[in-house]
């Protein structure tokens, strides 16, 4: 119904290009006579009153899962995504935006489910946008943001219970029923991180337009399973710091005639990561996205996007000799439904 209703609003009259202000237009996504669809895989240069929800399913292959004598074997993670978008303007150069977005993984077959389990997280992000240059003639916009990050979680380790059970022989049926079974199994994270960058808008027609933008992250994450040999749970740390650039170019045909958009977009990351006794991994990896969109509403967008990240970083196992090594490259894909309304 509430989707219905969003199609059924009347679009507000929009000035054109030359009757427009130089620094302000009805419809806050118009610039340079284009209208600007959000991305998936970065935000925005241009300040907005929006709120959206996206759903989404993923699909997660690990090649080659380092398991002990048996060799590797290789995993397949399923899951379901939730996002919740909302972005306040309180100026046309300055505004805030936040999304809220929890995530549930699983195993897709018993060999999956036992070597990596599954997770359930909640991640909340918000901070502020500042535009900084605005040329209307050229089509150009330049913004600044700053975000602050928090994520709670759960990973469910099967493989961890299993081993709890086999490292104990004295251990009975009523022992496992009746005890603490969630130190075992669920191995509580948390994780904050800061990020920010510079972000670009431009337009080259009402059809073709480009988004770009780098931006730098650092994340401080915790994890703490439980360690039999310790007596309870221990705290492990890791730290991470991200450089990422992403470019999005979209072809919009609503001034042809035919409501319909395409958004193409490339994220390429790279950074380290560290951690307590083991060494430090360079990260690396590629992501490409393809969106399909109704633009036939200057206020709504509503979409189909997918994505695929070609090369996510490796997953550790144990090898034959209880040393940890390294897994394949993995894949990750994902496709979303994507419903904004933005003022």
């Amino acid at each position: 119904m509430g989707l219905l209703l969003l199609l059924g609003v009347a679009p507000a009259e929009s000035a054109s290009a030359a009757q427009a202000p130089a620094c302000h237009t009805d419809n806050a996504r118009e610039l340079g006579g284009h209208t600007f669809l959000l991305p998936i895989l970065q935000q925005s240069a241009l300040v907005t009153t929006n709120a959206g929800l996206r759903e989404g399913i993923a699909r997660y292959d690990v090649p080659d899962v380092p398991v002990g004598r048996l060799g590797t074997r290789d995993v397949l993670l399923t899951g379901v995504q939730q996002t919740l978008d909302l972005g306040i303007a309180f100026t046309d150069w300055l505004g805030v935006a936040g999304f809220a977005r929890a995530t549930v993984i699983t195993g897709a077959d018993t060999p999956s489910l036992l070597l990596r389990g599954a997770s359930v997280e909640l991640l909340g992000q918000a901070g502020a946008v500042v535009r900084v240059w605005r040329n209307e003639p050229s089509g150009t916009q330049l913004s600044l943001r700053a975000n602050v990050g928090l994520e709670h979680g759960s990973d469910i380790t099967v493989r961890s219970f299993v081993n709890g059970i086999l490292n104990d022989p004295e251990l009975t049926f009523e022992d496992v029923l009746e005890g603490n079974l969630d130190q075992f199994i669920r191995v509580p994270t948390r994780e904050t991180s800061v990020n920010g960058g510079a972000f670009l808008a431009q337009a080259f027609s009402r059809t073709f337009s480009l988004q770009a933008s780098a931006y730098g992250e650092y994340a401080w994450r915790e994890r703490e399973p439980f360690i039999s040999a310790d007596g309870g749970r221990v705290t492990q740390e890791s730290r991470a710091a991200r450089v990422n650039f992403a470019v999005a170019l979209a072809a919009d045909f609503a001034p042809h005639g035919v409501p319909l958009a395409l958004l193409g977009e490339y994220l390429f990351t790279t950074g380290e990561e560290t951690e307590v006794g083991r060494p430090v991994r360079t990260l690396g990896a590629s992501t490409v996205a393809l969106g399909l969109y109704y633009t036939g509403r200057p206020h709504l967008q509503l979409g189909l996007g997918a994505a695929t990240t070609l090369n996510a970083a490796r997953r550790l196992g144990l090898g034959e000799q209880g040393e940890e090594r390294e897994s394949g490259k993995p894949t990750l894909s994902y496709g979303q439904l994507i419903l904004r309304y933005i003022w």
